[in-house]
């Protein structure tokens, strides 16, 4: 008898879920080392494992840069996440195979972080929140951490979510599959694939060009987006040679 086994796509979206309910109920202040009033309490897994340049490279907190794809802000957050990975997830998962799949969603993860701290360092974006006190606060966390006049406000400024990983599968899926039609709920449209996919990939460029709110996340996206293609570009590149 075959045993059924978890897909990657499930268990990512189990071990998603789970960290985030656990973070609803395991909450502490991020800010107690600093005099900051009422410092809002937040998930335990927003401050041990968000990533960000201080954090990861300064720090030395290597793991950060894996473990951030799995911490969401709200429901809302992970709610878009998980639906998005659960109907993209499986064709690109059966086509490369478990391990290959895990491998390039960690992948995507990974250049997504990275490229929003290249942007954000180039300064084509704006990584300061919305908030009078943001510089103050960054000064006081590299002050404490002794790192005072030595760091960037950019590079403390902390980064969650899946996005990166998911507009990477996103990609992955309009390369192998794009003229499959799909309906969307808002706007209430039907379209191909791939003409989703550029649209996805307009709205992230058009958000970090025009520094409109969330750029750094839709800069982790796009870094997404290109790892997500660059690898099925030599993924098919393989494929096509071998014939």
């Amino acid at each position: 008898m075959n045993e059924r086994r978890l897909s990657v796509t499930n268990a990512l979206i189990i071990i998603n879920a789970v960290v985030f309910f656990v973070g609803l109920t395991v909450q502490k202040e991020a800010l107690l080392s600093i005099p900051y009033p009422q410092a809002p309490k937040t998930s335990i897994f927003e401050i041990i494992c968000a990533y960000s340049w201080f954090t990861c490279f300064l720090e030395g907190e290597l793991w950060r840069i894996i473990t951030y794809q799995f911490v969401h802000a709200n429901f809302g957050h992970i709610l878009f996440n998980m639906w998005a990975l659960y109907f993209f997830g499986p064709p690109v998962e059966s086509a490369m195979g478990a391990r290959r799949f895990l491998v390039f969603y960690l992948a995507c993860g990974v250049a997504g972080a990275l490229f929003s701290s290249l942007l954000a360092g180039l300064n084509l974006y704006s990584s300061l929140p919305d908030i009078p006190e943001a510089q103050m606060i960054c000064n006081q966390l590299a002050a404490y951490a002794g790192y005072a006049g030595l760091v960037e406000c950019w590079e403390m400024i902390p980064l969650i979510g899946a996005s990166a990983s998911i507009y990477g599968v996103l990609v992955a899926c309009a390369f192998m599959y794009p003229d499959v039609q799909i309906s969307l709920l808002f706007p209430p449209i039907t379209l191909r694939l791939r003409t989703f996919a550029i649209c996805i990939i307009g709205i992230a460029a058009a958000t970090i060009l025009f520094n409109f709110n969330n750029a750094g996340g839709e800069a982790g996206h796009l870094g997404g987006i290109i790892m997500g293609a660059i690898i099925m570009l030599a993924w098919k590149y393989r494929l096509m040679n071998r014939f």
